[in-house]
Order: C-alpha cells, then structure tokens, then sequence
C-alpha cells in the first residue's frame, strides 16, 4: 500500500480577524473576520485557484500563506513547518522555498533599480558571477535577455514587468509560488501569454502553484483544483472541471452564472511585438 505525500501547504483551521478603528470614543472597535476556520492542502506539483468575491478572503489566504501575516488561531505548515512558530532566521530560510508574485507590475518593481538586482532580490550567494548566472537563467526561462539585468522597470511593457516578477519569484527555485491576481492588471491580449508562461514554468520546474483569482477563466486555464471563498469560509472545492462544469453550492453558480461568457485565455491570442521574447 503506498503512502500519501505530506501536503507541501497545509492550512489547519486558520482564522484571521483584524480590529479596526474605532468609529467614536465611547464604541468598541469594530472587529471584522477575514478567515473563518479555512483548511486546506496544496501538494507538490498541483495548481490550487481560489475564487470569490472581493472581501471573500482570497487574499488574506496568500497572504497568511506567505507568513506575511500570523493567523489569529490556527495553523499554516509548510513543508511540516508551523511558519508563525519559526525563529526570524528559520523563516528567511524557509522563505527560498515559496515566493509571490504580486498583482501590480509596477508597483511591485522599484523603479530605482536595475532588473538584475530586482530579480536577485530574495537570492543569497557567495560571488557575483553565480548571482548573474542565476539571474541570466531565469531572465531566459521567462523568455526575457539576460542583457536586460542592466535595464530598469520604465523601459519595459506591463506584460514583460510581469514576466520580471516571476522571474524574481523563480530565482531561488522554490517549491512554492503564490500567485494573487497576477494578470488582472495586464491588458486581455497578453494575459493568455502569462498564463502560458505559469504552466511552461511548472512542466520545467515542477513549481506548485496558489492561484488567487476574481477570473474563473484564469483558475480554470491554468489549475487543477478550486476553493471557492465565501464570507472568510471554503464553500465549495473540487477539480476545476467538475466545479465550473457542475457546482454543487449556490454561490459557485451563482459565481458563474454572473461571469461572462465562460472561455479560457486562448494560447492563440496574438501578441504584440513588445510582448513577445526578443
């Protein structure tokens, strides 16, 4: 009889509340419950979405999963590893093993810096030349030059800042990327390239992804499972072909019915010459 693999996320009855100012004097603060007792488990090699709502959780979720923030109870385990219980130094270096790629491409590069120090970000290693080398290498796995490690953010398209950011992401080769709403501020015609870009990158690497998104086309171009969040709770979860082809739960279909007409990010979508690698 063979074993189960240990999840490579798991998330065991997290909650996270967050107080918020007080509206007078003499009122208690007001408190507002994001997550509401969330489990979960992502494995190696998997694509996990989540959908719902704005306010439904989603990225409250990516980002107790990073351990950007402790739940309020709860665990979140990487690996095994409790994240909220670990020295500052043990989670720098579980930190190698997952990475986000954020929702903005220009917010989320400094203008400041060139790409090469940008990409190298949350990498560290003993002599420049392994670091240049580490950075021309995933430049080319986004299909971006390795001679574009001395430009900077302004002199690049909004399609090539996020192949950047996954790039950066990529750098120190890890298990996990947690992806929030990574092509929604990306023009229609070069988002379909970003997603093809995710799924080449898990083929080649073998990463696992956490996918946030409003788009249900997205989740289902590119992931394997779905949880559909509802007021901080999982409501629904399953392969995304059963969830978006027959939903069991009110609000997913009610999610897909308000969705437009249900179509995945063509692989064909023409690309601009700004877009395409050069």
């Amino acid at each position: 009889m063979t074993e189960t693999a240990p999840p490579l996320l798991a998330l065991h009855e997290v909650t996270r509340r967050y107080t918020l100012p007080r509206e007078s004097l003499f009122s208690p603060a007001p408190v507002v419950d994001a997550l509401r007792g969330v489990s979960l488990e992502l494995h190696a090699g998997r694509s996990l979405g989540v959908v719902g709502e704005s306010g439904s959780g989603k990225s409250t979720l990516a980002r107790l999963a990073m351990a950007l923030e402790a739940p309020s109870s709860g665990r979140v385990e990487f690996m095994g590893q409790d994240l909220s219980r670990l020295p500052a130094a043990e989670l720098r270096a579980a930190r190698r093993g997952f990475q986000m790629v954020f929702q903005d491409p220009y917010g989320s590069l400094d203008p400041r810096q060139t790409i090469g120090r940008i990409v190298a970000e949350p990498l560290t290693l003993a002599g420049d030349t392994q670091r240049d080398s580490a950075v021309a290498e995933v430049l080319d796995a986004v299909g971006l030059r390795a001679a574009d490690a001395s430009k900077y953010p302004h002199e690049f398209s909004g399609g090539q800042r996020q192949r950047i950011a996954i790039a950066r992401a990529l750098i120190t080769k890890p298990r996990l990327i947690v992806a929030d709403e990574p092509v929604s501020a990306l023009d229609v015609s070069v988002q379909a390239q970003v997603l093809n870009l995710l799924i080449e990158l898990q083929q080649r690497y073998g990463v696992t992804y956490l996918l946030i998104s409003h788009d249900l086309a997205v989740i289902d171009h590119v992931c394997d499972e779905v949880v559909v969040m509802q007021h901080g709770r999982i409501v629904e979860r399953g392969d995304s072909a059963r969830i978006f082809r027959a939903p069991q739960h009110a609000y997913t279909r009610a999610l897909i019915d308000a969705h437009e007409p249900f179509e995945p990010p063509s692989a064909t979508v023409a690309a601009t010459s700004e877009e395409l690698p050069r």
